[in-house]
């Protein structure tokens, strides 16, 4: 088209004709900021949200909602709303499939609602999106709310990328270069908010300005050409009584900026002679589009399964880096690759998308074998990979696109992108599939030991032959949780036994219900029960189990209670009671004649039961981890975070040959002799009513001295020891103080990882490097929600205990160099 160059109308026309070209670019920007920031904000929130309710629901007997969850009966805790594995691939399923099935489906009848209507429903749901997470007061809300947030989200990108048709080809790099920009911003956004103190709920209310700027973008900021069909049906300016052959009309590539009224009114003429497509014709198209989406979601599967499968496995533990900042860094790097390349559109262009899903998969296979073998030396190695990743990922989005539109008939472009931005979506849901199944077992996994063990504890790790014996051994699991089950299915894999065929569940009005489906006449019945948050539950559910097995005349009743519930009450409290004796009453009561136990609170416990307890130590499990998985452990000094835990410490610090500390001077913790029942009944105010005869000594009271820390931390390794870690308030003081006085890492190992309330999201945040459990109680969310925390595997000792007693055997072999602090 020829232009006359030396008018002032014309170059009034190029002025106004590069300020509507600056216009549009930034549209898009923004329309691509927006669509996306709004999602990655919502579901940043929900998680908070959520993992507050879940932490509410932790502390107090009513139910409350999680982090990532729907209302789920869960038998593991049996609380409404308590968070689960099953919660997580909600969230995951309402983060993906409502995007899919919009881009699945949209293309073929999309084209009959006006693009204003499509914006105001993105608009109306993101707005939604927003009130009903940060409102949320039930697990559904919250689910409902990521559900809204995908359809706004799919919508959006879908029916923009069909819009980018109607303008220059350079708004796919405006549109691009906010999508990519949207995740670094909405990330740093709402981290910046909720840091500076604002609640998620507070925050979510401030980004309701965000679906309000794309709705101002759109009607007011995009200057749209006068043939646009805003409030009508695209199909409308199309005469169905002419009909133009599609293959004559393919390419049409335009060189030269048509901005001006004459072109406009050309392409309004020829658009009047086109017919619109059939269903035929759009099944062709897609066909023809193969050759895009297939790279596309190849490329988008690999990256995902990087991002939501490999990235949190990949810890290098002798960097200065924690894990938390380690995978922090990973997101960042791969947002901003995303950024630049999906802004690269404007500098070069890249017509091999095969070759980038190519490089994709090459990424994806050589971080699954460094997952794997752990060769790649530090993490700077993956800061590289994950940066290149990004790269790749959003240079295919964009070049994706750019070429449809520039290979693609001119009337079949809008259905054409509109269709193609199914791809990534695909991906994404396949790479899901892939990566979460990774996700758990790597998060659910324990460490095992290896052979040899320590002398103190050396047990045959294979799995023990009971055939002979098979018939008169029976192994049940209480709680029928999966997660609870996990315990038990590694006992019963040793043993080479099948668990025990018996149900347990809940009644509609929470009565607990037990029905065993096999014989037990006669047989060893070994019931394996790990306590829950909801303690109460669990223990009903033991003792309705171990009556029924009474009743059924099981020869022996034998519990397996790895953590002994209300083992911390088994002292005199002021006007309170010795619960633990009590409830070792109501299990002998019930049917019990054996109970294998670990580290008890207080070894004391022992002597409530009238019948043999064997109370096992995860010690030499403990050990051998320090000797295994810590670097340089010979430099390390065992820390008693209070004079209480000192024995304890002494004797991992006797056997692993290291030094000791104590700290000292801490809050009193409950179990001082402040509280203790010889200070009951109170003080008698009135002294006229003691015998003058009778004079008590006046006891001055114990003042909490200076916290200090006896032993030199400086410059070492400082492991905490404690037996359990439940509020870890005193851990993370004692943490501070170490750092303090020089302590370059600290680990904490205990042996009952209860982890209540908010305690993953304080050690995520605190100077903890590592947080070493065993596996006596489930913590699999709790893993979820702190990377720190590590899980020992000690169904070893326990598979060994049945053995022993099932066949007679003496169990002193297990308590071989065991000392009485350990």
């Amino acid at each position: 088209m020829d232009r006359a160059l030396n008018s002032d109308p014309v170059n009034t026309a190029d002025t106004e004709g590069r300020q509507r070209r600056w216009r549009n670019w930034i549209g898009f920007w923004l329309l691509g900021l927006c669509n996306n920031f709004a999602y990655v904000v919502m579901l940043s929130a929900a998680h908070d949200i959520l993992q507050k309710q879940e932490s509410q629901n932790s502390t107090t007997p009513t139910p409350g909602p999680n982090g990532t969850n729907i209302e789920i009966r869960n038998s593991n805790n049996n609380s409404r709303y308590d968070c689960n594995p099953v919660s997580t691939a909600a969230v995951l399923l309402a983060d993906i499939l409502p995007t899919l099935i919009i881009k699945f489906t949209a293309p073929f009848y999309i084209h009959k609602v006006p693009y204003g209507f499509r914006v105001l429903v993105c608009f109306i749901t993101a707005v939604v999106s927003f009130l009903m997470v940060s409102f949320s007061s039930t697990i559904f809300m919250s689910i409902f709310g990521v559900v809204f947030a995908s359809v706004s989200s799919g919508l959006g990108e879908l029916s923009f990328l069909a819009l980018s048709v109607f303008f220059r080809r350079d708004v796919l790099s405006g549109w691009g270069s906010g999508t990519g920009a949207a995740g670094v911003a909405g990330a740093l956004l709402y981290s910046a908010f909720t840091q500076a103190g604002l609640t998620p709920q507070v925050t979510l209310w401030i980004m309701l300005v965000v679906p309000v700027i794309l709705a101002v973008s759109y009607f007011f900021l995009l200057v749209f050409p006068s043939s646009f069909p805003q409030w009508r049906r695209h199909e409308d300016n199309h005469s169905p009584s002419t009909v133009v052959n599609s293959q004559e009309r393919r390419p049409l590539i335009e060189e030269e900026a048509d901005t001006d009224e004459n072109s406009e009114t050309q392409e309004e003429q020829e658009d009047k002679n086109i017919r619109p497509l059939t269903f035929t014709d759009q099944i062709c198209i897609i066909k023809a589009l193969l050759k895009f989406i297939v790279p596309l979601g190849v490329v988008y599967f690999a990256e995902y399964f990087i991002n939501q499968g490999l990235m949190e496995l990949l810890y290098f533990a002798d960097s200065r880096l924690s894990h938390a900042e380690q995978y922090r860094w990973y997101q960042t790097l791969y947002q901003i690759g995303v950024f630049v390349s999906r802004t690269s559109l404007v500098c070069f262009k890249i017509r091999k998308i095969f070759l980038m899903s190519l490089l994709q998969c090459l990424n994806a296979v050589l971080l699954g074998f460094a997952v794997y073998y752990q060769f790649l030396p530090n993490p700077w190695v993956v800061f590289i990979i994950v940066l290149y990743e990004g790269l790749l990922g959003g240079a295919a989005y964009v070049n994706t696109f750019f070429f449809i539109r520039e290979e693609t008939a001119k009337h079949e472009r809008e259905f054409a992108m509109a269709a193609a931005s199914v791809g990534d979506s695909l991906g994404i849901a396949l790479s899901a599939a892939a990566a979460f199944p990774i996700k758990l077992e790597g998060l659910s996994s324990a460490w095992v030991p290896r052979e040899p063990l320590p002398e103190s504890l050396e047990v045959d790790t294979k799995p023990q032959d009971m055939s002979s014996a098979k018939g008169g051994l029976v192994i049940f699991t209480a709680n029928s949780n999966p997660s609870s089950r996990e315990l038990g299915r590694r006992i019963a894999e040793r043993l080479s036994v099948e668990l025990g065929k018996v149900q347990v569940y809940q009644e509609a009005n929470r009565e607990t219900r037990v029905r065993i489906e096999e014989s037990v006449r006669g047989k060893d019945v070994f019931i394996i029960q790990t306590i829950s948050k909801d303690v109460n539950t669990t223990i009903m559910e033991l003792l309705i189990m171990v009556y029924a097995c009474r009743t059924s005349c099981a020869r022996n009743i034998i519990g397996v209670i790895p953590y002994f519930p209300y083992s911390k009450q088994c002292k005199m409290r002021k006007r309170g009671s010795i619960v633990s004796k009590l409830l070792a009453s109501m299990m002998c009561k019930a049917g019990l004649t054996h109970l294998i136990t670990m580290d008890l609170h207080q070894k004391e416990i022992q002597g409530f039961f009238n019948i043999p307890v064997d109370n096992l130590r995860a010690s030499p499990f403990l050990l051998q981890y320090i000797q295994e998985e810590i670097p340089d452990y010979r430099n390390a000094v065992i820390v008693a975070k209070s004079p209480a835990s000192a024995k304890r410490a002494q004797s991992f610090a006797e056997r692993l040959r290291l030094g000791i500390a104590v700290i000292h001077g801490e809050a009193q913790d409950a179990e001082s002799d402040l509280v203790d029942g010889r200070h009951s009944p109170p003080t008698v105010k009135n002294v006229g009513a003691i015998h003058p005869s009778l004079e008590i000594p006046f006891i001055i009271p114990k003042e909490k001295p200076p916290i200090t820390v006896v032993g030199d931390v400086g410059g070492r390794i400082a492991i905490i020891v404690d037996d359990i870690i439940d509020d870890v308030d005193s851990f993370l003081a004692a943490a501070e103080t170490l750092k303090e006085r020089g302590a370059y890492k600290i680990f904490v190992m205990a042996t009952h990882g209860i982890l209540s309330s908010d305690a993953p999201r304080l050690i995520e945040e605190s100077a903890i490097d590592e947080v070493v459990v065993t596996n006596t109680i489930p913590h699999e969310i709790q893993k979820l929600q702190c990377p720190k925390i590590k899980t020992v595997d000690i169904s070893m000792i326990l598979s060994e205990a049945i053995r022993r007693i099932h066949n007679g055997e003496s169990m002193s072999y297990l308590f071989r160099n065991i000392g009485m602090d350990d």
